[in-house]
């Protein structure tokens, strides 16, 4: 079976690297010598570092590559092996303030991005040549920007997203939606993935060639909302089991969400801060993380749906789900509580029956039952996970509706 070339990085690499041959372009002959071994050691998997051996993806050696442009446009003047590490934190010092700007004016948003893949080529030089460590103080998480932008789309904003989307790529989004895997893992899915009613779906660790699926383990994932979608959707491009599942591509796909988007909801900023005219298909994996969070009765069971091998990333969309820490004194209502309300349910009974009381009394004390029921069943206790617990406003109302009644007890009797 034959390599996909999902993102054209395979592609791009194969252009690049032939253009390069001759030489990068504005930079030394010393540095561009210097590049093009690391480029191609990496590519080999060659000098790579100890805790992640093997070759470097395409996608890999082009921010690589990146990178090297990156220090040539600062230090291009000098061989690289002799940038000092005053220099080298001065930079990253001023990218993260804002001082030094991208070539079009824009901030650069992932300085820290840029210290682990210089942290990459300097450990890279250091294997193979005689040069101090200039990286060793350089803390990626110094230079962090916090979480990065993206689009958040309600679930109700979601509906009419898809409501509105074409029907192919309506079938898609939803598809992505409910399964929340990763957009690279959906486009090397082929039908047979799924199983015989699309109401499954299996994303491989690895294929027969050697191919990587799944980011991080091997998944099946039970489709809960897009199967009538999916079905439809393959029974109009006749995809065969052969055939690769995602039709259009990235680039397509990603402009269609950004324009459809705009079109429903404008360009304002969303609660994750990024802007509505810029959703993409990673976007639906972060809305299904937040949908799917509190939809299993384990933390185990999202992170096998979303192929996290931590419960870390569950902590991401908390913020998104209003989790904070709200307990108030009314929702204090403790085992004790609880047996209160049993043991005074109990005694009303013992005191009050239909052949000792009238009609009217009867009427109004079971009405008071109901209620010291429906107290009772929110009773919440320390350790407990109630699935559904009322707002402190209701809470209020079942306790000032019980004692109401309680009076009208007391008064009737």
């Amino acid at each position: 079976m034959k390599r996909l070339d999902v993102n054209g990085r395979t592609k791009s690499w194969n252009e690049i690297k032939k253009r390069d041959k001759k030489g990068l372009k504005n930079f030394s002959k010393h540095n561009s010598d210097l590049t093009l071994d690391f480029l191609k050691d990496f590519e080999l998997g060659i000098n790579t570092p100890k805790a992640k051996k093997g070759r470097r993806t395409p996608a890999t050696l082009l921010k690589l590559r990146g990178i090297c442009i990156f220090l040539n446009r600062f230090f291009g003047k000098k061989d690289f092996e002799k940038i000092t590490k005053t220099e080298l934190h001065s930079l990253f010092n001023k990218m993260a303030s804002g001082e030094i700007k991208k070539e079009n004016g824009h901030t650069y948003n992932g300085t820290g991005d840029f210290v682990k893949n210089v942290k990459t080529f300097w450990g890279w030089i250091m294997r193979t040549k005689k040069v101090s460590d200039i990286t060793e103080d350089l803390a990626r998480g110094d230079y962090s920007n916090g979480k990065p932008a993206w689009v958040y789309l309600t679930h109700e904003q979601i509906k009419t997203l898809t409501d509105n989307a074409r029907g192919d790529y309506r079938a898609l989004i939803m598809f992505l939606y409910d399964s929340g895997m990763r957009p690279q893992e959906a486009y090397r899915l082929y039908v047979s993935d799924f199983n015989e009613d699309l109401t499954e779906v299996t994303i491989p660790e690895k294929r027969e060639n050697g191919e990587r699926v799944s980011k991080t383990f091997e998944r099946t994932i039970k489709l809960k909302h897009s199967s009538a979608h999916i079905r439809a959707y393959v029974k109009q491009f006749d995809l065969k089991t052969s055939d690769l599942f995602m039709k259009p591509t990235q680039y397509a796909f990603n402009k269609y969400l950004r324009t459809l988007s705009k079109n429903l909801f404008g360009d304002g900023k969303t609660k994750a801060r990024g802007t509505y005219d810029k959703l993409k298909l990673y976007d639906l994996r972060h809305l299904a993380g937040i949908f799917w969070k509190d939809k299993y009765p384990t933390n185990k069971g999202v992170c096998y749906r979303m192929g996290w091998c931590s419960e870390k990333m569950l902590n991401y969309y908390t913020e998104f789900l209003g989790e904070r820490d709200k307990i108030d004194d009314e929702d204090l209502l403790t085992k004790e509580d609880k047996n209160k309300y049993e043991k005074e349910i109990e005694e009303l009974k013992e005191k009050f029956s239909p052949e000792n009381i009238n009609k009217e009394v009867w009427k109004v004390f079971s009405e008071f039952l109901q209620e010291q029921k429906n107290l009772k069943d929110y009773v919440v206790t320390f350790g407990s996970s109630q699935k559904e617990k009322p707002d402190k406003k209701t809470q209020k109302k079942l306790m000032e509706k019980r004692e109401i009644l309680l009076s009208k007890i007391q008064q009737t009797s």
